[in-house]
């Protein structure tokens, strides 16, 4: 098996942020210091799933799951070690060379692994070649100068990594050749084509090269713009290939990212320029789907980082139909909160914010999008003449529909209102009709069936029983631990935290062992961890224990709150907390042994087990805990 140095696995974990990657993975919103979510490892609809940004772990609270960023994409992912190592770097855009067991020996590796890596480097390779045509080059010179006049900066350019691909068959070709690159896999990769007689040419020529990149940042297909003629389609996308799939990708997502989670909203946009743009003018959220419809894909892309969407597609026709369907996807199926912004005169956001700059477009963005529901209720007005009889009762009667969808009182009044003073209509009327119709929504929703995944409680062995529900409620602060649970989870955080705490406990504890045997587990091997000669370092640790039942224990002792000074008192008094609860638990087992003799009229041992009792009691009273 490959090892990784423990430099480079330091570099790695402290350089990556747990919030940035799990967030590929779950929905997490900020509470307090940290991040919160629905568990991606059991099914549950009250969040209970916990990353702490400041310690760099999570924890479910639920299923007891929990670690650091490597055992989460170990659980998660079903990697190796070494495997959650690399992809973490890859994920956080880190440059540390970690070799997979497969790369020494590519003979035994899965073509697709080996292959898809070649791809993935000869699309880096080829867009910085691209772009250096555009921006230094006198072929790229006339693209150059139609992205300035479409009021694209140079720095914009950049940061999208925006290119040329010129108009010669073999300019790709003959780069990725000189630099040993397979071409055949390049035509498969999609940078390059066949022709009949069997020569590989360059598949994009004369179109300003647009990089897409996977969910990872990495590129992994192009889009070529015509600029200067119109003898063919004005986008051309790479094909489906091995690393890229259209129903899959949206543009700029990685890249914004962190804008989503930050704003806690995405917005959708229909072409590069208008996501290009709208970075520019400062609104980071935006992407774009690959001149496709949204996709269920997509949605679900979207539903992992945000529960909010902004669509800003064109206001043309076409681009109303675009956003009707795409939002009643986000909507129906992902349930969605979703708005819709339509700019004035039908313009797309490129030409807007060219036309009335990027002030106004923020100004807009963040004072007119419509609620889904206004939208919907305008977009129903669609191929009505509202001044004919029997249309305007289906249009009520369609709006009713959508108004009963809604679960706040309030806004149902409101859209009530507003139907009720166009047509001249009373409330009360509405309002009847209105019933009808909630009844309908509330049957439909009682239909509607939501089958869950079982929950994984094989981890439950690791948590005593009688302390399970107080152990992971978090969220009940009015609960408090039993005084012995408390101590073991002190005394255990102090070890794994301080190696000199760890000593002092040790050499107080004695032969005394943990009540709860997950705790003398985890003490056992933070035992042969620290004889390692290892410093004190829960993620370390936590590393270093195989079993994922421990890791998640580590995770939830290190979510607990320990007060800001503890020294050699504090752990004496834990331990006599923890040894006072040994002898009261021998004490309740003697109290049963000494009912059952008594049932059975077994006057020997009755008085035996009362002696044992008395001196039990005894020291108890006395303090004696030894």
């Amino acid at each position: 098996m490959a090892r990784i140095p423990e430099e480079v696995i330091d570099q790695v974990r402290n350089q990556a942020d747990i919030v940035d990657i799990i967030g590929n993975y779950v929905q997490l919103k900020k509470q307090g210091r940290n991040y919160s979510g629905l568990c991606p490892f059991h099914g549950e609809k009250t969040p209970s799933f916990s990353v702490s940004p400041e310690k760099q772990i999570f924890h479910c609270f639920g299923c007891g799951k929990g670690g650091n960023v490597f055992s989460f994409l170990m659980e998660h992912d079903g990697l190796t070690f070494v495997e959650s190592v690399k992809k973490v770097a890859d994920m956080s855009h880190l440059d540390v060379d970690i070799e997979l067991p497969e790369e020494r020996d590519t003979s035994n590796l899965p073509k697709e692994t080996s292959e898809t890596a070649k791809m993935v480097e000869m699309h880096q390779l080829t867009a910085k070649l691209y772009h250096y045509i555009l921006m230094e080059t006198e072929e790229g010179a006339a693209a150059l100068t139609y992205l300035k006049e479409r009021g694209m900066s140079e720095q914009m350019m950049a940061s999208f990594q925006i290119g040329f691909a010129p108009n010669h068959h073999a300019t790709i070709t003959s780069f990725l050749e000189k630099r040993g690159m397979d071409l055949q896999l390049a035509g498969t990769a999609g940078l390059l084509s066949e022709r009949d007689d069997g020569q590989m040419v360059d598949r994009f020529r004369n179109r300003i090269m647009f990089p897409i990149t996977n969910d990872r940042g990495q590129i992994n297909a192009f889009s070529g713009r015509l600029f200067d003629r119109d003898d063919g389609p004005k986008y051309l996308n790479s094909p489906e290939t091995p690393i890229f799939n259209k129903r899959r990708t949206l543009f700029h997502f990685s890249e914004a990212r962190q804008a989503i989670r930050k704003q806690e909203e995405i917005t959708l946009m229909e072409g590069f320029m208008d996501v290009i743009s709208a970075e520019e003018a400062g609104v980071q959220n935006a992407v774009a789907s690959m001149g496709t419809s949204l996709t269920e894909e997509h949605a679900d892309l979207i539903k992992r980082l945000t529960n909010r969407a902004i669509i800003c597609y064109d206001g043309d026709r076409a681009g109303i139909e675009a956003a009707f369907k795409a939002g009643t996807l986000l909507v129906e199926r992902n349930r969605l909160d979703v708005f819709v912004l339509q700019l004035p005169a039908g313009k797309d956001p490129d030409d807007f914010i060219r036309a009335s700059g990027a002030d106004k477009f923020k100004e807009i963005y963040k004072q007119q999008r419509m609620t889904w529901t206004a939208f919907k209720i305008n977009y129903l007005r669609k191929e009505r003449n509202l001044q004919n009889e029997t249309d305007q009762i289906a249009y009520i009667d369609d709006c009713l529909r959508e108004i009963a969808k809604l679960d706040q009182a309030v806004e149902r009044e409101l859209y009530l209102k507003q139907l009720a003073d166009e047509f001249e209509l009373t409330i009360e009327t509405l309002k009847q009709q209105l019933q009808q119709s909630l009844k309908n929504t509330q049957k439909e929703r009682q239909n509607q069936s939501y089958n869950e995944p079982p929950i994984d409680d094989s981890f439950m062995g690791m948590i005593p029983q009688e302390d399970s529900e107080m152990l992971f409620s978090f969220e009940q602060p009015t609960q408090k631990l039993s005084a012995h649970t408390t101590a073991e989870q002190q005394l255990m955080k102090a070890m794994m935290e301080n190696r000199d705490s760890f000593l002092l406990i040790k050499q107080l504890l004695g032969d005394t062992e943990f009540y709860h045997d997950n705790y003398q587990a985890l003490y056992t091997y933070l035992i042969g961890y620290f004889a390692e000669g290892n410093d004190a370092d829960p993620h370390k640790f936590m590393d270093s224990v195989p079993d994922a039942g421990m890791k998640g224990l580590i995770s939830s002792l290190e979510m607990v709150i320990s007060p800001d000074e503890q020294g050699k008192t504090q752990f004496e008094d834990y331990i006599k907390s923890l040894k006072r609860f040994k002898l009261e638990q021998a004490k309740k087992e003697l109290e049963q042994q000494l009912a059952a003799f008594n049932r059975e009229n077994d006057k020997e041992n009755e008085i035996r087990v009362m002696l044992e009792i008395v001196q039990l009691n005894r020291k108890l009273n006395n303090g004696q805990l030894d």
